[in-house]
C-alpha cells in the first residue's frame, strides 16, 4: 500500500520541475532523480532544516526509505523534499 501511495503522489506531476522517480516495486526503497540540486547538499539540508533523513547515492540520485512511513505521511515527505530543492535554489 505504501508503494502505491508513493507512486500516486509522485505521478501527480507537481514535483516534476525538481525531480522524477526511478521505477520501483513494493520494496523498501526508491530513488529520485534530482534535476536542479546536488543530492548530497539536499540530503544535508533536509536533515538539518526538516529532520528528514535520506541517502545521496550520487550527484543526482536521492534514495528514500518509505517502508518505515505511515501512509498518511507520504505526501508530506515529498512536499518537504520539494521545498528543500526550492530552498537550495534560492
Amino acid at each position: 500500500a505504501r508503494a502505491n501511495k508513493v507512486k500516486e503522489v509522485l505521478d501527480s506531476g507537481k514535483y516534476n520541475d525538481e525531480f522524477v522517480y526511478y521505477p520501483f516495486n513494493s520494496g523498501y526503497f526508491m530513488c529520485l532523480k534530482l534535476k536542479n540540486v546536488d543530492a548530497e547538499a539536499l540530503r544535508v539540508h533536509l536533515l538539518d532544516k526538516y529532520g528528514v533523513g535520506t541517502i545521496s547515492v550520487n550527484k543526482t540520485d536521492l534514495r528514500i526509505a518509505f517502508s518505515c512511513m505511515e501512509i498518511e505521511d507520504i505526501e508530506d515527505l515529498f512536499n518537504i523534499i520539494y521545498q528543500g530543492c526550492k530552498d537550495l535554489r534560492k
